[in-house]
């Protein structure tokens, strides 16, 4: 079963967290659907990292993409050192050089660096570090330009 973004433009692929085919240990959070317009995914492991959530995604065309993750440091509006939220997200079983959960206490497009994408199928994951619940709502690819998706 292969997961078909949501194609929003030629070089564009929109990937809903909650719409991951294997969630691992990682959970839909739903309390804030009327804010957030949909659930997005958390890793609530009471401080132990929880596994992977992984899916299959078929991009329109190879080649290089920037990758943007909407999501948040939860802690950031108390001013809390350490950001606990943090996670890395894994194309074809490679982190990006960026992590993620570690800026902004709203929720943003987190810039996530690019990716050259060989094959139109390709494996994305989100990689727990802490346990300490890591908010990811979805990932936008672009290959067209740098500026991230309207929130």
């Amino acid at each position: 079963l292969l997961l078909r973004a949501t194609t929003i433009h030629a070089g564009t692929v929109l990937v809903e967290a909650e719409s991951f085919q294997n969630h691992g240990g990682w959970s839909l959070d739903t309390q804030f659907i009327e804010i957030m317009g949909s659930p997005y995914m958390i890793a609530h492991g009471l401080g132990k990292p929880v596994s992977d959530a992984s899916t299959t995604v078929v991009f329109p065309a190879t080649g290089k993409y920037r990758i943007w993750v909407r999501t948040k440091d939860w802690v950031a509006q108390w001013k809390a050192p350490g950001t606990p939220g943090r996670f890395q997200v894994l194309v074809n079983g490679k982190p990006l050089a960026e992590t993620f959960g570690t800026k902004s206490a709203e929720w943003f497009w987190h810039d996530g660096g690019t990716v050259d994408i060989a094959r139109k199928e390709a494996t994305i994951a989100l990689h727990d570090l802490t346990g300490f619940d890591g908010r990811c709502d979805a990932i936008y690819f672009t290959s067209d330009s740098a500026e991230p998706p309207p929130n």
